[in-house]
């Protein structure tokens, strides 16, 4: 069972990227960004003083983008390798957690697109980020658990004929990314997800907290010990990152950009991190195990030949 589960040293490290940040606030370090107000330094400022003002002002954005795009990457990075993996083993289980992150990639993907404008929309980024962040949280947390509890208990473990199955799956799941953050970005109104003043500064990240915890707890752990391996006893690890970046918003961010917010995204690379880990891990052992083989066969063929050689 050992071979199937991630080394326990690896596991302390995901915990200790959890906590560190937490640690370090309580030592007086802030990871916020500073707030955005357009205040120029001098009364007729000049055209490159009025960018570098600008460029501050947008800092808190620029760190957005950059923590929510490495997310993206990184969830693309993992659907690439469960791709080259169905490829070669024919395994449908790992093609549908790849499905799940890519459909969680495009949905930071288009929110990210949103809250830069380069999706064009109305709605204010104050309540546009928010609130779209909370929908991608729900949407990421519910598609894993449609993924790993009710399509395995349809589908066979192998599968010949899945890939367009897989391609019509991923084109409808990137299509409703895409929808679902259209049309938030272009309505004119959105719901207010932000109560600084409240233990529970935004309540509609608690929904995404439970599903998560529901999945560690549950779902994944059933998951695993009916498809053993490196990537699925990773995604068991994954929600420790996953829970934290929900306990980061839920009880802890009250703006954008502040502490919190940047904490949770950071954490958010670090779940999609550990399922990409789990299958790297995979690959690795699988061509340990291939190297293995071949070794053992060779030292076979060379006694089978002294053999031969001595009956002779």
């Amino acid at each position: 069972m050992n071979k199937t589960r991630i080394p326990v040293q690896l596991v302390w490290g995901v915990v200790g990227i959890c906590v560190v940040p937490s640690l370090l606030n309580l030592l007086g370090v802030d990871f916020g960004s500073p707030p955005q107000t357009l205040n120029t330094p001098l009364p007729n400022p000049t055209k490159g003083e009025v960018i570098d003002v600008m460029h501050y002002t947008l800092s808190g954005s620029f760190t957005h983008t950059i923590l929510e795009w490495s997310a993206f990457c990184t969830a693309i990075f993992t659907v690439i390798l469960s791709l080259i993996h169905f490829y070669l083993k024919e395994d449908v289980i790992t093609i549908i957690i790849g499905i799940a992150l890519f459909s969680a990639g495009c949905m930071d993907a288009f929110h990210t697109l949103a809250a830069d404008r380069l999706i064009q929309g109305v709605a204010d980024n104050q309540n546009l980020i928010p609130f779209t962040w909370a929908i991608c949280r729900l949407f990421n947390a519910v598609i894993l658990l449609g993924g790993t509890g009710f399509f395995p208990l349809l589908q066979p473990r192998k599968s010949k004929g899945s890939i367009g199955v897989v391609a019509i799956a991923s084109l409808v799941c990137g299509i409703t990314a895409f929808g679902i953050v259209y049309i938030c970005a272009h309505s004119a109104t959105l719901p207010k997800t932000t109560f600084p003043n409240s233990i529970v500064t935004r309540p509609w990240d608690v929904a995404p907290l439970l599903l998560f915890i529901f999945a560690g707890l549950v779902v994944f752990p059933r998951f695993y010990y009916r498809y053993p391996s490196l990537f699925s006893h990773a995604l068991i690890i994954s929600i420790i990152p996953q829970v934290a970046t929900q306990l980061h918003m839920v009880f802890g961010s009250k703006e954008l950009f502040d502490n919190h917010f940047n904490i949770a995204h950071f954490l958010k690379i670090i779940a999609y991190l550990v399922p990409f880990l789990g299958l790297s891990l995979d690959y690795i052992r699988t061509y340990q195990e291939q190297a293995n083989t071949a070794k053992q066969l060779k030292q076979a063929m060379g006694v089978f030949s002294s053999i031969l050689t001595e009956s002779r």
